[in-house]
Parts: structure tokens; sequence; C-alpha cells
């Protein structure tokens, strides 16, 4: 009986120690809630030389609880007119960006190309102080680098 018991005791320990190795550890998701200025970047003909054709502004960027709005940063001038955009986010294989409304912001001459608009499932990388949003399409980059103002 005694013998049993020992050799029960070990196939206990065996199961814990080597059963849990092919558990998944998750990350914590990762809060992006709150006020972000950077830079929004459209880039065409991406790593193609000299034929690559870079559009960028300096945005104010908002993530609410699963809503996002992005603006124009109007204390900058002389900068591109992106829309004023209006949508979903989620954290599903990165940060996904789902357009509900877009149109031109105050002072852009009533034009906006709507095209240009983030939305995708973007890559996050997020280095100390900063969170940078990349998404590529064939040869068309958009990226989004934001530093976090307020919560």
């Amino acid at each position: 009986m005694k013998k049993y018991l020992v050799i029960f005791g070990c196939l206990v320990a065996l199961v814990i120690a080597f059963g849990c190795q092919s558990d998944i550890v998750l990350p914590p998701d990762v809060n992006l809630v709150g006020t972000y200025t950077g830079t929004y970047s459209y880039i065409t003909n991406y790593a193609g030389g000299a034929d690559e054709i870079t559009t960028t502004a300096y945005v104010i960027f908002i993530f609410d609880e699963t809503a996002y709005h992005m603006n124009l940063d109007t204390a900058f001038t002389d900068q591109y007119c992106f829309c004023a955009v209006d949508g979903q986010w989620a954290l599903t294989e990165g940060v996904r960006l789902k357009e509900k409304q877009s149109g031109p912001e105050e002072g852009c001459g009533g034009a906006c190309n709507d095209e240009m608009n983030p939305k995708g499932v973007f890559v996050r990388e997020t280095p100390a102080d900063s969170l940078v949003l990349k998404l590529q399409e064939g040869t068309t980059l958009m990226e989004l680098r934001l530093w976090k103002v307020s919560d």
C-alpha cells in the first residue's frame, strides 16, 4: 500500500511539474485610454526611394473606452489637412481602428481625402515614452507617433 502511495505521489508531482509547461501566459491588456499629441504620416511608394511621398500633420488623438477621435493640432500651421475622424477601436491582433465618420477640419477649405484616414489593424509599438501605430498595405504606410498628454 505504501508503495502505491509513493508511486501516486510521484505521478502527481510529475503532472504538476510538466503538465503546466504548455500554458499560455498572456500579457495584460494595454490601456490606451487618454489624450495624445503627435504626428500622423501617410506614405505612398513606401521604401520606393525617390518616388516615396510622405504627407504628415500634427494631430490630437483621443482614445475613449471604445471610441477614438483624430483632429488636427491647430497649434501648427502649414500642415496637410487630414480629415477629422471618429471611430471605434479594439485591441485585436494589434490595434484595430474602424472609422465611423470623417469630414474636413475647420480652416482646411472644406476638403480632405478620406482615403488617407487611419483605419485597419495597426501594429502597436510602445517605446518607453510614446505609442507608435503602423499599418502597411502594399506600398502605403500609415503611421501614428503619439505621446500621451493626459488620461
